[in-house]
């Protein structure tokens, strides 16, 4: 009688548990707050069903069962979601236009002009020759007066990080000369035809490519958890449909490969198995995004909140550094004329290093983006005792990937909390790298997350 009670209440409890799933499905402005609201109608339940399971078992554990159910119920009842929800938001990039003379003479002041559209840039002037800014300052207008001849670049920038942010840049390359002597008509003839080359590939160097790239400035890629775009969203709900064969032909297996190995008892082990799997295999390929949407948003908010001060100067400092070496590279490299040779390999080994942080970047992004679409195969490999690894590589490469973008935030946060915000140009790959490979190996060996669902069960039933 008791076995047949047990039974039916699976039965009727099984709906109800497919339905809450349901429910985190459904989309809301507030991922969070579904979630939220699914745990506090899921776990009493789930509780409960256990607790019905292990009554046939032990009675005392099937007590402290019920309890925790009360409990759990309790405390959800008080939990809220209080809007700390954080996802980065989009970057601009903008070409300023500098307007002015860009052949001028030692000795007198000249006037420029930054067309940024509205917004108030920073702006340096850098001698080529010796990489050392000879001015600087704040503002849409710049007036200079040059003390020695040489070839300088006018470098103007302006960043505001934020939900949506704004970098802007532009450049000029002004050379500047002695006042001509009597023949001077025939070397300033020479200068201008050499200057307008160098003009045209410092300025046009970045018109192409800067805009068109979303990971110049790669901390949000490195650091925060992507929520996923409308291309992983696709690939999950189209794995997720082509799961559902997968998922019986592996439940199938399981259930003859335990009952050949004598693991069911009675009809009663064969129920709840099969319902703890579909359960889970339920829970992750329906609801997986939602959960990956909220593990993530919880996280970025917890770095927005505490470190966000730091990795916008960062960003700032960055973007500037950048702008200024690749300048520096064109000048020095692009154009060979052999001025600042001296400079050439420093600025190629620091903006290779650069271009290092930006893919590990772009890597950390791609593989979680697909892990997170592949939820629902892993939940489907997951049923079966021997595929189940598969799912346990997908579910240990999501925590690494989160977790190795948390200690990689924290770590450019203390740079740039001592004054060595700049030295991310080199240290940045270091960080990225060492921190990427540490943190995976850790969760592989020895976080292991996935254990601790499967773990649970079989200590109930044991």
């Amino acid at each position: 009688m008791k076995k047949a009670l047990a039974v039916l209440l699976l039965i009727l409890l099984t709906p109800d548990l497919l339905g809450l799933i349901a429910i985190a499905q459904t989309p809301s402005p507030s991922p969070g707050g579904n979630f939220i609201t699914t745990l506090q109608l899921s776990l009493p339940l789930l509780l409960i069903l256990l607790a019905i399971l292990a009554n046939r078992y032990d009675e005392r554990y099937a007590l402290a069962l019920f309890a925790a159910a009360l409990v759990t119920a309790l405390f959800l009842t008080q939990a809220k979601y209080s809007g700390g929800f954080f996802a980065p938001g989009s970057e601009t990039f903008i070409q300023f236009n500098i307007t002015g003379p860009t052949n001028v003479y030692t000795g007198q002041s000249y006037t420029w002009n930054i067309q940024s559209g509205g917004y108030t840039p920073s702006w340096r002037i850098i001698n080529m020759s010796t990489s050392t800014i000879v001015a600087s300052g704040k503002g849409t207008s710049i007036q200079w007066t040059s003390p020695a001849p040489g070839r300088y670049v006018i470098l103007a920038t302006y960043t505001s990080i934020g939900n949506n942010s704004v970098y802007g840049y532009g450049v000029l390359v002004v050379n500047v000369q002695n006042p001509p002597s009597i023949l001077g008509w025939i070397e300033s003839a020479v200068v201008n035809a050499i200057k307008s080359v160098i003009q045209a590939l410092v300025q046009g160097f970045g018109q192409g490519w800067i805009p068109a790239l979303d990971f110049v400035v790669p901390l949000n890629e490195l650091v925060y958890a992507p929520l996923p775009d409308s291309f992983a969203t696709t690939l999950f709900y189209e794995i997720q449909q082509l799961s559902y064969g997968i998922a019986a032909l592996m439940l199938a297996a399981s259930v003859a490969y335990n009952a050949l190995r004598g693991y069911y008892y009675d009809i009663v082990d064969l129920g709840s198995d099969v319902i703890y799997k579909l359960g889970v295999y339920a829970l992750f390929s329906g609801a997986g995004l939602t959960i990956y949407e909220y593990a993530a948003g919880w996280i970025n908010f917890i770095i927005e909140q505490t470190i966000s001060t730091q990795l916008n100067a960062a960003s700032s400092e960055l973007f500037t550094a950048l702008m200024t070496y690749i300048t520096s590279w064109v000048a020095t490299n692009v154009v060979p004329l052999g001025f600042g040779r001296a400079l050439a390999n420093l600025d190629t080994d620091i903006l290779m290093f650069y271009f290092l942080f930006i893919a590990l970047a772009v890597i950390r992004y791609s593989i979680l983006m697909a892990a997170v679409s592949l939820i629902p195969l892993a939940s489907a490999m997951w049923l079966f005792e021997w595929t189940r690894k598969i799912a346990n590589i997908v579910i240990d490469l999501i925590v690494g990937l989160i977790m190795s973008g948390v200690i990689a935030g924290f770590a450019i946060a203390f740079l740039e909390e001592l004054g060595f915000g700049i030295i991310l140009f080199i240290a940045g790959p270091v960080i990225a790298g060492v921190d990427l490979a540490v943190t995976l190996f850790l969760t592989f060996t020895s976080l292991r997350p996935h254990e601790h669902l499967a773990n649970a069960y079989r200590k109930i039933v044991s």
